[in-house]
């Protein structure tokens, strides 16, 4: 399995896929004004979180679960047919795979590379304030919700958000290319809270292949092989 493959499941609904539909999924109603940038605010404060992903884009369909706490990271996906969870520790910028079918997983380095899928922290993270606006309020999944319109240099609106109110964290993100292509992230489910040491660790007995230590054994001098960062 591909290591971007592998990152990309690390990562991380409100509304449907448009104003419209999120209108129908809960009436629009009046609450006391709010800055975005207070909103997303809200957001930097959470530690602790998990929930249900599923990302529809172009090219197809992916969902999983996901668990967070500080700078650990727990996924769970299937692929292929393939079950797999993947423990993504940000401190030290590696990698656990692990396959229950076969009690076996994989150790390496995640290098350089980025995963593409942001967790929900990660998307109000990246997003200028002084660019967005707060459009609309909405109740969906019985949370209240205010949707964050994002503009690009161009002008042209590139990005919608809904950010739950009470913490500050998208549960939907609608992303529009150039071309006018949708990318869709629904995040469901989502709790807030600490989780236990355990989630984020292998149970007992799993093999484990050590990638980074196989590839410090191979020959460099010939210029064939070379050491992964």
């Amino acid at each position: 399995m591909p290591v971007l493959v592998m990152l990309c499941l690390i990562l991380t609904g409100c509304g449907g896929s448009g104003q419209k539909e999120a209108g129908q999924q809960g009436k629009s109603e009046q609450v006391k004004e709010i800055s975005v940038d207070e909103l997303f605010s809200r957001g930097k404060q959470v530690q602790g979180m998990s929930y249900d992903y599923i990302l529809t884009a172009p090219s197809g369909t992916m969902s999983g679960k996901v668990w967070l706490q500080g700078s650990k990271i727990k996924t769970e996906t299937t692929i292929a047919g393939q079950h797999m969870i993947s423990f993504f520790d940000r401190d030290t910028n590696t990698v656990i795979t692990y396959y229950p079918d076969q009690n076996k997983a994989v150790k390496l380095s995640a290098g350089s590379r980025q995963k593409n899928v942001q967790t929900p922290s990660e998307y109000t993270g990246g997003v200028d304030p002084a660019k967005s606006k707060i459009v609309e309020t909405v109740v969906y999944d019985g949370a209240r919700c205010r949707v964050v319109a994002v503009t690009g240099a161009d002008g042209r609106e590139e990005m919608r958000l809904w950010v739950r109110e009470d913490c500050g964290l998208p549960v939907r993100v609608e992303v529009t290319s150039a071309s006018g292509e949708k990318t869709v992230m629904e995040y469901k489910n989502l709790q807030v809270g600490s989780l236990p040491t355990e989630t984020f660790e292998l149970p007992q007995g799993v093999e484990v292949t050590d990638i980074n230590k196989m590839m410090e054994r191979l020959p460099v001098s010939s210029g064939t092989y070379s050491k992964q960062p």
